[in-house]
């Protein structure tokens, strides 16, 4: 098809082989001075070994183009980790690191990375300058691999936070630290400042003893698990500084972006708390029932906490993924709700929750103090959002996450229009203003190649 002036306009194709492994495409009439869009599905690939495998991350190298992708394997021969930075499995359940060609044909380079005990990777980011890959997960592991001159050189209580260094290639773990005091400690984001090259990890902690969080926002933790927020140099041999985020009830740090101008780093999560940090003030100062989102912006620093603010309706809400827009500094957030009346939704290109649990997408300005704009995003079952991204040039929104619905809005003319079994994935495309979408199905089962 062809896009103009907003309308999808179908152009006739078919296959015509060129050689005994090659095709090529051969269109009917079309426009020569509009894109023709053909088989929007470029290239799929399994990755995994004999055994249980999931992929819970992923990055792009703004560079070369090479596609990471993090996550948890059982299997003792997970495909190309000869040559990694470790090339075997070293527990019951290890994390792993994998580097594919931009085109997905191509499986460069893995590396496990774990001790004897269960790890897991759950969040991915590249340093933009140097290329350097920083993994964050959790580990059990007493022995988990590190180098010399860690910021934290021990588990300090079962389940601790970890956070590696490799090298673009996978071939060398440069640095490894655990996070975490006597309690137990998850990694949930992790980013990278692309100016300084500081990493930010973000995720929930039950110590009363988590390091560095003497001079933070919140030095204290409060009841239950609170959200954390930590700060380490580029090499990972310094905590620079941590914070508690949190109040009177359960609270978790689910994803975490920077402001590449201002540094500001903007944490989202879900809280059952009724007194959270820094909501006065906010675009929706106070909770309502059961879980709702938050999103709070700090300085660089993790020294103050300048604006946070509830998300949420009448029933439970989650924030899931965040986004700040390359120019405007919009911030976009995205979950689940199960609430008729979550905010901001007036106007939005789906104005009612269709099912028992729809997936939202929320815009706010960068000071955390207005809504701009809301949209659910789903259909007569369960859906949710767990993923967002912003197109650079178009700031056209992204949203990708899992789907029982078979009538999930404006399938028609996706890649796959019909839902298969179970639950199906979804990728979504929206307007920077949230007032349009074209979503499509991607089945779990379908292996294009």
């Amino acid at each position: 098809w062809q896009e103009k002036d907003g309308k999808k306009l179908p152009v006739e194709v078919s296959y015509k082989l060129i050689g005994k492994n090659r095709y090529s495409f051969v269109v009917a009439k079309a426009d020569p001075s509009l894109p023709i869009v053909i088989d929007p599905i470029l290239q799929s690939t399994y990755l995994g070994g004999s055994n249980d495998d999931s992929a819970e991350a992923i990055a792009i190298n703004p560079t070369t183009g090479e596609v990471y992708v993090a996550g948890a394997t059982y299997s003792t021969d997970f495909p190309n980790t000869t040559s990694g930075a470790r090339g075997s499995s070293g527990g019951s359940g290890d994390a792993f690191v994998s580097r594919l060609n931009p085109d997905l044909t191509r499986i460069l380079q893995s590396t496990y990375l774990g001790g004897s005990y269960e790890d897991r990777a759950i969040a991915l980011a590249i340093n933009p300058k140097t290329g350097d890959v920083y993994v964050a997960g959790n580990t059990l592991s007493p022995d988990f691999p590190k180098a010399t001159g860690w910021a934290q050189g021990n588990n300090n209580g079962g389940l601790d936070a970890f956070i590696v260094r490799l090298n673009s290639s996978l071939t060398q773990l440069l640095q490894s630290t655990y996070l975490g005091g006597s309690g137990w400690d998850k990694a949930l984001a992790i980013a990278v400042n692309p100016t300084t090259g500081d990493v930010y990890v973000a995720g929930n902690t039950l110590s009363t003893d988590f390091p560095k969080t003497a001079g933070g926002a919140q030095p204290t933790k409060s009841v239950g698990s609170d959200a954390f927020v930590s700060r380490l140099n580029s090499n990972l041999t310094r905590i620079l500084q941590s914070t508690y985020l949190g109040g009177s009830g359960w609270d978790e740090a689910l994803a975490i972006a920077i402001n590449p101008t201002t540094g500001d780093v903007y944490v989202v999560g879900r809280t059952l708390s009724f007194i959270f940090p820094g909501t006065a003030g906010g675009a929706q100062a106070r909770k309502s029932t059961g879980y709702d989102g938050f999103v709070s912006r700090l300085n660089s620093n993790l020294t103050q906490i300048l604006q946070s603010t509830y998300l949420g309706g009448g029933d439970e809400d989650e924030a899931l993924a965040i986004a700040i827009h390359p120019t405007a500094g919009e911030i976009y957030v995205a979950g689940r709700t199960a609430s008729t009346n979550f905010p901001g939704t007036t106007g939005g290109a789906q104005t009612g929750n269709n099912g028992s649990f729809d997936a939202f997408v929320a815009r706010l300005n960068p000071s955390l103090t207005q809504i701009l704009q809301s949209t659910y995003l789903g259909g007569g079952d369960d859906d949710e959002a767990l993923a967002i991204a912003i197109h650079p040039t178009t700031g056209d929104v992204y949203v990708a996450g899992k789907t029982l619905s078979p009538d999930f809005p404006k399938t028609a003319g996706g890649v796959r229009e019909n839902k298969s079994g179970g639950s199906d994935a979804f990728v979504a495309r929206l307007s920077s203003g949230l007032n349009q979408e074209s979503p499509i199905y991607l089945p779990g089962r379908t292996r294009l190649r």
